[in-house]
C-alpha cells in the first residue's frame, strides 16, 4: 500500500518567510539610519531647487497661470470609481468636480477667500484652520516651483525609505504656520511622498500622497500616477489629461448658492 506523507509547514518556517520579506526593507532603513550619521544632508533649498531644474526649469514653471487635468480615481472605503477634473490657478483659485455613478457629484473649490466642500452624503462645509490650509496646499498650482514664497522655512530633517526608495525629508513651515512634510528620491532628485496634516474625527492625522509615473505635459514633468492615504481609506489617481493656461470660463469659481448660504454675508 502506497502512503502519501504530507508535509507540514511549521510554525519557524512561517516566520522565517516573513521575516525573509521584510528583512530587505529593514536592513536598508537601519543601513540609510547609520549613513545619514556620517554623512551631511543636503540643504532643503538645494533639493527644492534641483527638483525644479530636473521637472521643467524655474522659466517654464513661471509662464504657468493655470492647470486643467482630468483623471480616473478609485477610491477603496468605500469602493467607487469616478472622474475628476480639477483647475487651479497660481491665485490660489481652484474648482475640482468628482463625478461618480456611485455616490454622484462631489465638489471643491475656493473663490480667494473661502474654502469649501460640497459632499452629497455630508452636506456643504466651508473649512477653516488646519483643514483650510491643508486644502489650500492640496489643490495649489505647482507648489514646489513656488516654495520661496509660499514657506518661511524648509530643512531636510534626515533619508527615509520611501516604498523601497530612499529619500531626503524636507520639512516645511508655511507664512500661516501649516507644516507639510516633501520626500525628495535620492538617485533622481523627484518629489515621491507627501504628508500634509489634517484634522480627523479622532484628532489629528496625516494625509499621505505618493507621487509617481512623471511624464511631459506641457513641457514639465508632471506624477500621473498618485496614491493617497488617510487613515483607513486609500484612493488612486491616473491622470489622463493635463493642459496648462486654459481660457477659464466665466464663473468657474463662483460660490455654490449652498455654500453662500452657510457662509454668510458678503459671500
Amino acid at each position: 500500500m502506497r502512503r502519501t506523507i504530507r508535509s507540514k509547514t511549521s510554525p519557524w518556517a512561517v516566520r522565517r518567510t516573513a521575516l525573509n520579506a521584510v528583512f530587505p526593507a529593514l536592513f536598508l532603513g537601519l543601513m540609510l539610519t547609520a549613513g545619514a550619521q556620517d554623512v551631511p544632508l543636503p540643504r532643503a533649498e538645494t533639493l527644492f531647487e534641483q527638483f525644479i531644474q530636473k521637472t521643467g526649469g524655474q522659466a517654464v514653471y513661471d509662464r504657468i497661470q493655470n492647470r486643467l487635468t482630468k483623471s480616473t480615481m478609485k477610491l477603496s472605503l468605500p469602493s467607487i470609481t469616478a472622474e475628476v477634473t480639477s483647475l487651479v490657478t497660481k491665485s490660489g483659485l481652484y474648482r475640482v468636480v468628482v463625478d461618480s455613478q456611485d455616490i454622484g457629484k462631489i465638489e471643491f473649490g475656493s473663490d480667494g477667500r473661502t474654502v469649501w466642500d460640497f459632499n452629497p452624503m455630508s452636506g456643504p462645509q466651508i473649512r477653516e484652520g488646519r483643514e483650510r490650509s491643508r486644502f489650500q496646499h492640496l489643490y495649489s498650482l505647482d507648489l514646489p516651483a513656488r516654495w520661496r514664497k509660499v514657506f518661511k522655512s524648509v530643512e531636510c530633517t534626515g533619508l527615509e525609505v520611501i516604498e523601497g526608495k530612499p529619500a531626503f525629508k524636507v520639512v516645511a513651515v508655511s507664512l500661516d504656520d501649516y507644516s507639510p512634510v516633501y520626500y525628495f528620491e535620492q538617485t533622481s532628485g523627484f518629489l515621491i511622498k507627501i504628508e500634509y496634516p489634517m484634522e480627523t474625527a479622532v484628532g489629528p492625522g496625516v494625509q499621505e500622497i505618493f507621487l509617481s509615473d512623471y511624464q511631459t505635459a506641457g513641457g514639465i514633468l508632471y506624477p500621473h500616477v498618485q496614491k493617497r492615504r488617510e487613515q483607513v481609506r486609500e484612493m488612486d489617481l491616473t491622470f489622463t489629461s493635463i493642459e496648462y493656461n486654459v481660457v477659464i470660463p466665466e464663473n468657474a469659481f463662483t460660490l455654490p448658492e449652498a455654500i453662500k448660504r452657510i457662509a454668510g454675508p458678503g459671500r
